[in-house]
């Protein structure tokens, strides 16, 4: 890192492509929050049963997710290269995987789900809303992994408004599916949790169809849904996007893990736990969105031969993640209550959640350092040193210290808190220390 300053042609630079992004990933992460008020309003078990379930989904829909950075990594770099291989075979690739990975994986997970809630969940209300909830989760498979192929491809050919439009699209459209089957309007019977989670998967397919559109009329020259990717392209894309789909699942296991672990500590901390961690999401996909841009950069210029404008790219992304992410802190600091009400309304549930929020609000701009270099490290072909650090510690080091500090030792939220801060900091030095280190500069894809 040279110095501390950006200049503002590189931020406009980094901007134009992490803004459309953020509001695209920002825009998922609240319509998941408006998920939550709109369900808080059925009361806190409805609350855990859908907090228990969307950490399930992403057990295999960050599977899938896996996908984006690998068709994103290798168009921008055969974009540094100057290839004149069709721009649409990456995203042709990504979308083959999909639907060979997803179809089976429907099939098992909807199978499999009754018997997976019964352990998760020891509250038979709670299980009883979440098993329905779920499934109807997992028939989002192929649709999630097809998006995600789609979000790699318009990031990596530098187009992410088209990402952004569609996104904002399909969240307006699942908040009205929301609205009416969850309450039951319009003669639509209520549905309850079970409403939430039809309106999540029909707007992800009405994403699928609106992708797939734009697309075939920007790119029908280019070889879209008919350039057949030829093996080494899909290993290509499966061999960049496998680290960051491992890493997808296993923490988001980790995850459903950790909401069990909190879970066994009472009710009221769980609901409390589910809105803190999607309060979290929200700030770490702004930092995710400056990763996939640094991402594209990065292996453009690394295309290029220009390691160096690489290398400062990246530390650039990271500078500004650190300062506007403390900065979006601030009012959670501040306000904590106010922003918790706007989710929960019991007041020993709001109580017990202001201080965990404090630390989030005070931590996340330097954490965004770790998610803005584990993106770029998946997609120029480092991942499998980032897994090592974030997955490592967080099966061998958080998660038996959230259970000794919760259930074991009877503590509450706010030191359990401490335990997921610890782990942040750790994961953030050790896999800032991998992006210094610059193994990834001579990497071939």
């Amino acid at each position: 890192m040279t110095n501390l300053m950006v200049s503002k042609q590189r931020i406009r630079t980094i901007f134009k492509l992490a803004v459309p992004v953020g509001i695209a990933l920002s825009s998922n992460i609240v319509m998941s929050v408006i998920d939550l008020a709109m369900v808080g309003r059925l009361g806190t078990k409805a609350i855990a049963a859908v907090g228990l379930s969307v950490f399930s989904s992403t057990l295999v829909l960050g599977f899938m997710a896996g996908i984006a950075p690998g068709v994103q990594g290798l168009a921008a770099r055969r974009r540094g290269e100057g290839s004149t291989e069709s721009e649409c075979l990456p995203l042709n690739a990504g979308l083959v995987i999909a639907l060979v990975a997803g179809v089976p994986l429907t099939v098992v997970c909807c199978l499999l789900t009754p018997a997976f809630f019964s352990i998760i969940s020891s509250d038979p209300e709670v299980t009883r809303m979440g098993i329905p909830f779920l499934r109807i989760l997992y028939l989002g498979i192929v649709a999630a992994g097809m998006n995600a192929g789609f979000k790699g491809h318009w990031s990596g050919v530098e187009k992410p408004k088209v990402y952004m439009v569609i996104v904002v699209f399909m969240v307006l459209l699942n908040a009205a599916l929301n609205y009416v089957l969850i309450f039951g309007h319009f003669g639509v019977s209520a549905l309850g949790v079970t409403g939430a989670a039809i309106g999540t998967v029909s707007a992800s397919y009405v994403g699928v169809i609106a992708n797939s559109l734009i697309a075939y009329g920007w790119f029908k020259k280019d070889g879209f849904a008919k350039a057949k990717p030829e093996l080494s392209v899909l290993k290509s894309v499966a061999r960049l996007g496998a680290p960051s789909a491992v890493q997808q699942l296993f923490f988001a296991a980790g995850y459903t893990v950790f909401l069990w672990l909190v879970g066994r500590v009472g009710t009221a901390e769980l609901a409390a736990a589910t809105v803190l961690v999607r309060i979290t999401m929200i700030l770490i996909l702004l930092a995710t969105s400056l990763g996939i841009a640094s991402a594209t950069l990065v292996s453009k210029n690394v295309g290029a031969g220009d390691i160096a404008g690489a290398a400062q790219w990246g530390w650039d992304a990271g500078k500004l993640g650190v300062v506007g992410i403390s900065l979006l802190g601030v009012p959670l600091f501040l306000f904590p209550k106010l922003v918790l009400s706007l989710f929960l309304t019991d007041p020993h549930t709001i109580s017990i959640a202001i201080d965990p929020l404090r630390l989030v609000a005070a931590t996340t701009g330097i954490g965004s350092l770790l998610h803005i270099f584990a993106y770029t490290l998946y997609s120029v072909g480092d991942g499998h040193r980032v897994n090592v650090v974030a997955l490592g510690m967080q099966w061998l080091l958080f998660l038996p210290a959230v259970w000794i500090v919760g259930p074991y030792s009877h503590h509450g939220l706010l030191q359990i808190w401490l335990v997921q801060m610890t782990y942040g900091s750790l994961a953030t030095v050790l896999v800032t220390a991998i992006w210094i280190d610059g193994r990834w500069k001579r990497i071939k894809i």
